[in-house]
């Protein structure tokens, strides 16, 4: 994780929190994804439960803040090790202490979880472990049909990047999948399935649309679609998930020797070139 310096002279409470994330637009019964940086804040009165306490009371009780979960420890090993209660998250101390609260519910999936807190937790969690098959280098299931990232999409939840950037942008990994599916989907189908085999996945190497996340933070600001702002000493930038993924796409599909490497760019033109 790539996480910005703190200024420890900063002192942050619930309040500013609060306040902070309604100053940008959030809204009550909003749903809230979160990718953090806990040491960006400065000093936090209360410590990590106090900034859940404040995002949960700009979301009220109508609201759910979701933070993802994921298991990055021994990775190879991963799916033998789950545990879908006790198997921590790696990503920052504010989604350990979120995953660990008593009215938490996490979704089931070995790399790719996120936990939940809120209204809509239930719904937004239940069913990753059977999510319609959607191929990444996680298995068909961690961005799948019916995943909790595709109901970030399409429920259009607000995500917010807090003291990090978008260099740990999970979703753009839901970006990757759906644009190799869009493509195999085009493909004529006497090729469909060779193609698909030479796809990256779950231990396995083949092609995949790595792009840069630091580019694509800049396009998706220069379209007015990111919101920042100040949590003591922590820059946080806010986008809605839904224009996050069409802008995305719209730039990846439109432009792909802009973004990608030859590898994957042979692989694409391959998927809509005429069958001999």
């Amino acid at each position: 994780m790539r996480l910005e310096p703190g200024d420890r002279t900063a002192l942050v409470t619930r309040a500013d929190v609060t306040a902070s994330l309604r100053a940008v637009g959030l809204q009550a019964g909003d749903v809230l994804m979160f990718h953090s940086s806990l040491s960006s804040l400065g000093t936090v009165v209360g410590g990590p439960d106090a900034v859940l306490d404040g995002m949960l009371d700009a979301l009220g009780p109508r609201g759910t803040l979701v933070a993802p979960t994921l298991c990055q420890r021994d990775k190879d090993r991963r799916f033998e090790t789950w545990d879908l209660q006790h198997s921590p998250s790696d990503v920052g101390l504010l989604t350990e202490v979120l995953r660990k609260r008593p009215l938490a519910v996490r979704s089931d999936h070995a790399t790719h979880s996120v936990a939940a807190l809120g209204a809509q937790a239930e719904a937004l969690t239940q069913g990753h472990a059977h999510a319609g098959p959607r191929r990444s280098p996680w298995g068909a299931q961690a961005f799948g049909h019916d995943s909790p990232w595709d109901r970030f999409y399409r429920w259009n939840v607000h995500y917010l990047f807090l003291g990090v950037d978008f260099r740990v942008n999970t979703m753009r990994h839901y970006i990757q999948s759906v644009l190799v599916e869009g493509a195999l989907v085009r493909t004529a189908p006497e090729r469909r399935d060779e193609l698909s085999k030479r796809v990256r996945g779950w231990r396995k190497e083949g092609v995949w649309p790595d792009y840069s996340p630091e580019e694509m933070e800049a396009h998706l600001k220069r379209l007015g679609l990111v919101r920042c702002g100040t949590i003591g000493s922590a820059v946080f930038r806010l986008i809605r998930a839904h224009d996050m993924v069409d802008a995305a796409l719209a730039a990846l599909q439109g432009e792909p020797e802009r973004w990608f490497g030859e590898d994957f760019l042979r692989w694409l033109r391959e998927t809509s070139a005429e069958p001999c």
